[in-house]
């Protein structure tokens, strides 16, 4: 089968591993494209790793949050669930950075 995104190179079957949020999920059967690397997940696969994503608890970790004001200063606090994935602790120093004029990005050291 030609591949779908560079229409030059063709499908072959391979195990191939799944990285989600940094966290390899496992290795699944999928089709790569020799070529470019484009990589499908058939049906079956795409099942057994969304239950395995799930399983591993990082499925669902995007969160709405409030913006509050302490002082002088805006607040937004981070869910509970994010807190444990990101390993944040109380009084830990991390940077924040504009993306762009709707996006922060958190880094943690």
């Amino acid at each position: 089968m030609k591949c779908t995104q560079c229409n030059m190179g063709k499908y072959n079957q391979k195990k191939t591993p799944y990285i989600f949020l940094g966290e390899t999920i496992g290795v699944f059967d999928a089709l790569v494209c020799n070529h470019c690397g484009e990589t499908l997940f058939e049906s079956a696969a795409s099942d057994k790793i969304e239950a395995e994503v799930k399983n591993k608890g990082l499925w669902g970790l995007r969160a709405r949050t409030k913006v509050s004001e302490v002082g002088n200063s805006i607040d937004v606090r981070i869910p509970k669930n994010l807190v444990q994935f990101l390993s944040l602790k109380k009084g830990q120093e991390v940077i924040i950075e504009p993306i762009d004029k709707n996006k922060l990005q958190l880094i943690v050291n």
